[in-house]
């Protein structure tokens, strides 16, 4: 096919220039019509090109930076977890996860608008693990032997989960898609992903006689190769060359390769100061500490070669394919350990608390790139999508002359015209408009204490738009609680904020300055501002009066009467009401899809206090103020939801007031009208069937047009002859 196009081209191009019309609507014609063949072909390769670009993670300030290999500077820093974080990176081109070991905390960054779009919670520790295969993002635990297909944007639970039955060893993704688990028990799993059934499909089920907990996996472009050392056995299935081999056992710990070319497959085994290689058909092992390497880390092959970061040392160890050294060391900066990422082609050393990193290029040179740098702003992926500002209109024309007889009120234009001199507005600086007006009738009143936060509703009047909407409203609380300032966005009138106060005395006596202000494309407007002094806790303050007792002695008398009774009088302090859960807490575990567009569906794992609550609970949407009962020891409801970034929360209510759970964002986009920018991209609304139908039509009406433009000109070659 591609030589017969080829033949075609060659004899279009050899019949002059005046046939280059036709030629480039035949070609392109052409060009159509193969790709409506080919399915995906044209437009799938024109979108999906590499970004060029690659995350690396900032453990001690929690964040994530973006880095230009061509440049070796950093171009965007995130800040998604809090310092001292554990940090780890799934990426691709159009994908970004972070997962912290120490929270547990999932989150997805939509990266283009480097937005977090959703979250999930896992067990904090080892047990997780995300996997990105093609469009599908699997998260793994492996304590609790489940593989979890979630939604790429939300991270919400698709269809149901596999479950081994006892904890996974491993559990990685080929290139083809496929997933591949190993249990403790020894058991070789090949998985797919079925989305007519809506769940893990097991392609195959195989016992691995040495395999256990401790075994690790590296998959391939297809298939996979299983390291299990502690039984001294190597696997390798599914890739068309599979391989059973033995080798020396080992006790400890097993670093595998993230990914490898098929024939070449490296594993650390740091307690034993060994590196193993599955070079072709045979296993090698290298002994390290002839590298001066004695506790080697997770290796990685990148061209043929072995690269095994050495822990402690501050060098990456690089070794050819039968383990002899390949290549200098590679010197790496700062004290962390150095781990090693491939993304784009090239592969990079970051260590941990060093403000630069070292890029390796294909030609196996290496250079620095610089990671940290503190000019360079943090942006928060849960901050309001900045609006966008349209281009400034054209100059106006010039005004007529005014007649300033009149005291200015009117002018005298040509003739005998009235006008009347425009009013102004001062917009913001560089932008053609104006920002909003100051809310009016900003009122603060609080909604529960429970001694360690405080929840203050914030209420006010909404402002004209003046013909430009408005887009929402910044609320701002400020006191001498834990942070010193809370601040949300809202589209309503209302609000909500939790002011943490434990470690202070805010929650017995503290004030709170709320500043509301409304903000447009144009601008954030002037603040309409309130106080509220803290009422204390229900209980806190009062001091409970010890039981008094008080008995009356009768006088003393000589006569016979009878004394009166002895009379005892007991006050008493009813008990206080039960205390209401932990505010502020992880509550709500997963969100995914509901019934319809318009809503989603809310699933909580609420911890002890949280279960054993006596009162009521309920789901509630902050955005849109909408809310669901749901049992306080947890289950799912349904919740509506709208465009934006809607809150979600559990509130809690008892004798003593109401708590909040922290808050779960779930951001719903607007279908996007066109792509601007210059970005290449397709239709959302257009099937697959009638995107092949554009393209054929496409492809016969310019193959038409080449056969117009080609007669045209034959009929103009007769007449030149002529």
């Amino acid at each position: 096919m591609g030589a017969k196009l080829g033949r075609i081209a060659r004899r279009a191009i050899g019949a002059g220039r005046r046939e280059s019309a036709s030629v480039s609507a035949a070609a392109l014609g052409l060009l159509l019509l193969v790709g409506a063949a080919l399915g995906d072909g044209i437009s799938r390769t024109a979108v999906e090109v590499s970004d060029g670009l690659t995350w690396l993670n900032d453990d001690q300030r929690g964040e994530v930076v973006q880095v230009n290999p061509s440049s070796g500077k950093p171009q965007t820093r995130l800040q998604v977890s809090g310092a001292d974080a554990q940090l780890e990176i799934a990426q691709s081109d159009d994908k970004l996860i972070v997962l912290d070991r120490r929270t547990g905390q999932i989150t997805v960054i939509d990266l283009a608008t480097l937005l977090s779009s959703g979250r999930r919670q896992a067990p904090p520790g080892p047990s997780a693990k995300v996997l990105i295969a093609w469009d599908r993002v699997f998260v793994v635990d492996r304590a609790a032997g489940s593989v979890h297909n979630a939604d790429p944007v939300t991270l919400a639970d698709i269809g149901s989960p596999w479950l081994a039955g006892q904890p996974l060893a491993d559990v990685v993704a080929d290139d083809s898609g496929v997933l591949w688990a190993v249990d403790h028990g020894g058991n070789l799993y090949s998985l797919e992903w079925s989305d007519e059934d809506l769940e893990f499909l097991e392609r195959t089920n195989r016992a691995v006689s040495g395999a256990g907990p401790r075994t690790a996996l590296v998959p391939h472009e297809r298939g996979v190769t299983l390291l299990g050392l502690e039984g001294g056995v190597v696997v390798r299935d599914g890739t068309g060359r599979d391989l059973t081999a033995s080798t020396a056992s080992f006790a400890g710990e097993v670093l595998a390769a993230q990914t490898s070319p098929t024939g070449l497959v490296p594993a650390s085994v740091p307690d034993a100061s060994v590196v193993v290689l599955v070079s072709g058909d045979e296993v090698v092992r290298v002994d390290m500490a002839q590298f001066d390497c004695p506790k080697p880390g997770r290796p990685a092959v990148f061209r043929d070669r072995v690269y095994v970061p050495c822990l402690g040392s501050g060098k990456v160890v690089v070794l050819d394919r039968m383990g002899k050294r390949g290549a200098d060391d590679v010197r790496t900066g700062g004290s962390g350990d150095p781990a090693l990422v491939f993304d784009d082609g090239k592969l990079f050393i970051n260590t941990p608390g060093s403000d630069s990193g070292v890029i390796v290029d294909s030609d196996g040179r290496t250079r620095d790139v610089v990671i940290r740098s503190p000019e360079l702003p943090v942006m928060d992926p849960e901050r309001s999508p900045i609006p966008s500002v349209p281009s400034p209109p054209p100059p106006r024309p010039e005004p007529p002359t005014r007649d300033n007889r009149g005291n200015g009120q009117n002018t005298q234009g040509r003739g005998g015209e009235t006008t009347v001199a425009p009013t102004t507005t001062t917009p913001s600086a560089g932008v053609s408009g104006a920002a909003p007006g100051r809310p009016a009738g900003v009122t603060v009143s609080q909604r529960s204490n429970n001694g360690t936060s405080v929840v203050v509703t914030v209420s006010w009047s909404a402002v004209p738009d003046g013909g430009e909407p408005i887009t929402g409203y910044q609320v701002t609380g400020t006191g001498a609680f834990s942070g010193g300032s809370q601040e949300t966005r809202v589209a309503g009138t209302s609000a909500e904020l939790v002011l943490p106060c434990a470690g202070s005395t805010f929650c017995a006596s503290g004030k709170v300055d709320v500043a509301v202000a409304a903000y447009n494309r144009f601008g954030v407007g002037e603040a309409g501002t309130a106080s509220w002094t803290i009422r204390p806790a229900a209980g806190t303050t009062t001091t409970q009066p010890p039981v008094v007792t008080t008995t009356t002695q009768p006088p003393v008398v000589t006569t016979t009467t009878t004394p009166p009774p002895v009379i005892t009088t007991t006050t008493t302090t009813p008990p206080p009401p039960p205390p209401l859960p932990t505010g502020g807490v992880q509550v709500i575990s997963t969100v995914g899809p509901g019934g319809h567009e318009y809503e989603r569906r809310v699933t909580t794992a609420p911890p002890a206090d949280w279960a054993n609550h006596s009162g009521t609970c309920e789901v509630v949407n902050l955005l849109l103020e909408a809310t669901a009962p749901i049992p306080c020891a947890g289950g799912s409801v349904t919740i509506a939801v709208d465009y934006g970034l809607n809150s979600i929360v559990v509130r809690a209510h008892g004798p003593a007031g109401s708590v909040e759970s922290a808050s779960y964002p779930v951001r719903m986009r607007e279908p996007p009208q066109n792509c601007g920018g210059g970005r290449i991209c397709q239709p959302l609304s257009v099937p697959a069937s009638d995107e092949s139908n554009q393209l054929v039509g496409g492809g016969i009406g310019l193959l038409a047009t080449a056969w117009l433009l080609t007669f045209r000109n034959r009929r103009m070659r007769r007449g030149e002859s002529e």
